[in-house]
């Protein structure tokens, strides 16, 4: 497949969706596909990134060394796709990838202490293994910075949704200009969580459907709906509809309903790790904000594990 962006659009019909792979073959292929917005993270120090003949890519941080006391701890190694992917007006657009997971050093419930910047307080909270370490799928609309996530662990998946704030997405952008993003309108919430068979490869799956009332996201893992969310862009606990309380959104937030901004998207994986307590240090909440030290940031945690037969595919009503 060339670097250019694919033409996906509404000739297709739901009796014949389009699909096309996404996989790499050697590194020049890979580097060429991928970008690194981030800077290479764990594998600028010690690059474990291989591809395969069947066109996977592995890689391994175990343990994890780097880290900052920021939300962008979260990133150990983030790449994005070169090119976007067109949304129909009508119709779905679905990710596909086959994850296959280990994260040694982590452990069942681990407690993370830290404390609050304004006044020392002291923090902790529960997080899982796959908040601890992950392999991490997404796509993204970069517009809105709207994204869907699958977090997999050694023996745990999550389905994730968040819309990223503008000091995190797009620094540059004034709180005065209409397209800013602050905290009535972002969230980061954990759908649903569940294990999985550890050892073994699954299929992880996202697809976000649009029709000209509503929008959709659905989460598959091995072709089994995991979860869903409905009127993508309002957080889940202002909708009133159940999910696993992390995170609650900020003082309810409003959001807005995006389904009309999101028309292309991006691909994205990596390895991560997500032990901040949200809002993440913004800005407009210095009352919540939280600084966790590297040592429980970093206590042996890490992950290895392969990204493989990524599909696209693109079904237009």
């Amino acid at each position: 497949m060339s670097s250019t962006t694919p033409v996906l659009d509404s000739a297709f019909t739901p009796d014949a969706p389009v699909a096309i792979g996404y996989d790499s073959h050697s590194l020049e292929e890979y580097a060429s596909k991928w970008v690194f917005p981030m800077g290479l993270g764990e594998m600028g120090l010690n690059d474990t990134r291989k591809v395969g003949q069947d066109g996977s890519i592995s890689m391994a941080a175990v343990p994890f060394k780097t880290g900052v006391d920021a939300v962008f701890d979260h990133a150990k190694y983030f790449a994005v796709s070169h090119d976007s992917f067109r949304m129909p007006q009508s119709g779905s657009l679905r990710f596909a990838m086959d994850i296959e997971a280990q994260t040694p050093g982590t452990q069942p419930q681990r407690v993370i202490h830290g404390s609050y910047t304004d006044g020392g307080r002291p923090f902790e909270q529960t997080v899982t293994e796959a908040q601890q370490a992950a392999l991490m799928f997404n796509i993204t609309n970069v517009e809105t910075g709207q994204l869907f996530d699958w977090f997999v662990s050694g023996h745990q998946a999550f389905a994730l949704i968040e819309r990223l704030p503008s000091n995190v997405a797009n620094p540059a952008l004034a709180a005065s200009d209409p397209a800013y993003v602050g905290l009535e309108r972002a969230y980061t919430q954990m759908v649903r969580s569940g294990p999985i068979t550890p050892g073994q490869t699954h299929n992880y799956a996202i697809a976000y459907t649009r029709n000209a009332t509503e929008s959709t996201v659905e989460y598959f893992l091995d072709g089994d709906l995991f979860a869903r969310v409905d009127r993508v862009g309002i957080p889940l606990d202002t909708q009133g509809v159940s999910f696993t309380g992390t995170y609650l959104s900020y003082e309810h937030a409003a959001g807005e309903e995006l389904k009309d901004r999101m028309n292309t998207f991006v691909i994205g994986h990596g390895l991560y790790t997500m032990l901040d307590a949200f809002p993440f240090q913004h800005p407009d909440a210095p009352a919540r904000a939280v600084s966790i030290p590297m040592s429980e940031r970093l206590f042996g945690q890490g992950a290895r594990g392969t990204f493989s037969n990524c599909e696209i595919t693109t079904i237009s009503d």
